[in-house]
């Protein structure tokens, strides 16, 4: 584990104007990887918004770098909208193609956080299965099997905390930490998130590029 964990409140000086943004674009469900819909990648549907938000988000981890244009990156985001009339909550899972996690939360909910894991059982049965697709697809497909697989899966992992979904507050950690949504919010409302995935930062000076996990390590 490279990236640490961070919370912070108020990330957007306009959060309204970022949830009339998100409301005004379409979304869609595609192949079952997730719960709800999302919209189009970010840097296709705003490019500036993307390239704003992605900067403010890693100048909580390198905010000389950032300042000085030292960085390059590579990200995908998206806005993710999940009704709890349909799901009640997620697998536990890690984010394995990427190098941090970050997510905004934009409603007014504080009951739809996210909870990180720890593993406690092996072996973990595979969870990208038929079964969760086809549900995440179309809730009324949450059979008999989809709920065992569910169970089966959460099972083996204990809660070691979990995120206050608090409205503009930011989370983020690293993508190999395991983590799921416990509760999707109050039915009458969807849960309306910012979502981040980084897949690589590099330095274009030449200088190497410093982890803080690492760097504690060291001391």
């Amino acid at each position: 584990m490279l990236w640490p964990t961070l919370s912070v409140d108020n990330f957007f000086q306009n959060p309204d104007a970022v949830i009339n943004f998100a409301n005004s674009i379409k979304y869609k469900k595609e192949h079952g990887g997730y719960p709800g819909k999302r919209s189009l990648p970010l840097h296709i549907e705003n490019n500036d918004f993307f390239l704003t938000s992605t900067r403010k988000i890693i100048s909580l981890l390198y905010p000389n770098e950032i300042n000085q244009g030292y960085l390059n990156w590579h990200a995908t985001q998206y806005f993710q909208k999940v009704s709890p009339k349909e799901y009640n909550s997620s697998f536990v899972h890690q984010d394995l193609e990427e190098e941090f996690t970050s997510i905004v939360y934009l409603s007014d909910e504080e009951d739809a956080g996210t909870a990180i894991f720890k593993k406690i059982k092996e072996p973990v049965p595979d969870y990208q299965t038929k079964t969760k697709r086809d549900a995440y697809l179309d809730s009324k497909k949450q059979n008999k099997q989809f709920k065992k697989e569910l169970k089966q899966n959460r099972d083996c992992y204990k809660q070691v905390f979990e995120f206050t979904s608090l409205k503009n507050r930011l989370v983020l950690f690293d993508s190999s930490q395991f983590h799921a949504v416990n509760n999707y919010g109050k039915e009458n409302k969807d849960r309306l998130t910012l979502i981040t995935f980084f897949k690589s930062i590099v330095r274009t000076d030449g200088q190497p590029l410093k982890f803080h996990v690492n760097e504690c390590q060291k001391l």
